[in-house]
């Protein structure tokens, strides 16, 4: 039975603890997003309910916060791809492409290998290379900056394989774990991507029309509304609902209002959805799983590692960068955060993964989170020395 006090109490608890910790992390220069994660364990079943016995977050007990943490996924996708926009696609140059087909091609073989080394079975192989896909570049950009380093060669090539990392995440994510056969999954992302260029043209139209509407903040609604409903399409079509947003978001990011668009989600989503999504992803996190982790940790934090190192540093050797250089660019790349357990709780939604196999993956992707996001910024301190008068470059 629907239970709205507790919901009520599992929402106050989940923010209120997710920004303080969220606040001291930031303050301690880590990522906020590992203190929203830790006031979901400690709310959740594995210290709250065993400490106290009170199961705050509980799965079992109220699945209602699980729904609107999802939601916060949704949302978090759709304004990256409204941040991304079809403009920065077009500007990413060939350089950024090639070095992002290497990222993301092995980083998904070094995952599928790792599924191999485990004895498990195609599609939890594959499963296992779309985390290992995953990239996210706040520490190195943070770090760049810290350098002076953000505007040079590197750190241009590092932003412009973030981009279309994302993107190509997306389309293996969804390629890779669609429902139904081959052909039928393939015809179904032709359809999504047919509607998605139709839509666009019509934006295009729309916007030459020069029609303007006068309804009180009915560009703000109608932007949350195309996000829900283009996510539904995408999930009808077989493929996660964060592809429909992420792609929503794409479609917007060509209209004149982008900028206000983006300043109401960034309200919305990180006061109340995004934060929730992490704090539910830590009240998932079973400790349990641990005492299993040994020999897939063993593979799973250093193969994803090495993953991004080597796809990225060959790509941007082909693309004409020195050694040191490309190697600055694999370790710049090696974060994953929000993408990365975005992924793993998504294939957990499809039932990609199950039982103690489920929560030994979370475990380790959050892991690998911690770990990533702690060893990038003194990795790349020590591999880049940036030339003191780069600046601009241009030719990433």
């Amino acid at each position: 039975m629907f239970d709205l006090k507790l919901l009520l109490l599992e929402l106050g608890l989940a923010l209120i603890l997710a920004r303080l910790l969220g606040y001291a992390f930031d303050r301690a220069k880590q990522p906020a997003v590992i203190g929203e994660i830790l006031a979901g364990i400690i709310l959740g079943p594995f210290v709250m309910g065993n400490l106290f016995g009170f199961d705050i977050l509980s799965p079992s007990i109220n699945s209602s916060v699980e729904a609107i943490a999802y939601i916060g996924i949704v949302l978090l996708l759709f304004l990256s791809g409204i941040e991304t926009g079809i403009g920065e696609l077009k500007n990413s140059g060939k350089k950024g492409l090639i070095t992002s087909a290497f990222d993301v091609g092995i980083a998904f073989l070094f995952g599928y290998i790792v599924g191999g080394m485990m004895g498990y079975d195609f599609i939890h192989r594959i499963a296992i290379g779309n985390i290992f896909s995953a990239t996210s570049v706040g520490i190195t950009v943070r770090t760049l900056m810290e350098m002076d380093a953000l505007h040079t060669n590197v750190g241009n090539l590092i932003l412009t394989v973030a981009v279309l990392d994302d993107i190509l995440g997306i389309v293996v994510l969804s390629v890779t774990l669609g429902k139904g056969s081959v052909e039928m999954l393939l015809l179904k992302v032709l359809i999504f991507f047919a509607i998605f260029i139709v839509i666009l043209y019509g934006l295009y139209k729309f916007q030459k029309a020069k029609i303007k509407a006068n309804i009180p903040r009915f560009v703000l609604t109608s932007a949350l509304a195309f996000c829900f409903i283009f996510s539904a399409l995408a999930m009808s079509l077989g493929l996660a609902a964060i592809t429909g947003s992420f792609f929503a978001g794409l479609l917007l990011s060509v209209i004149p209002q982008r900028r206000r668009i983006t300043e109401f989600l960034h309200q919305v989503g990180d006061v109340f959805f995004i934060p929730l999504f992490f704090v539910w992803v830590g009240a998932s996190f079973d400790f349990s799983a641990i005492h299993g982790l040994g020999t897939l940790i063993l593979y799973f934090i250093p193969m994803a590692l090495l993953g991004k190192i080597i796809g990225c540093s060959i790509g941007a050797k082909i693309t004409g960068f020195n050694n040191r250089d490309a190697l600055a660019v694999g370790v710049g790349m090696m974060p994953r955060m929000e993408v990365a357990l975005i992924v793993a709780t998504t294939e957990m939604s499809m039932g990609i993964f199950a039982g103690a196999m489920a929560h030994q993956i979370l475990a380790s992707t959050i892991l690998l989170v911690i770990i990533s996001s702690l060893i990038t910024p003194f990795a790349l301190k020590l591999v880049y020395k940036p030339p003191a008068k780069e600046s601009n470059a241009t030719n990433a």
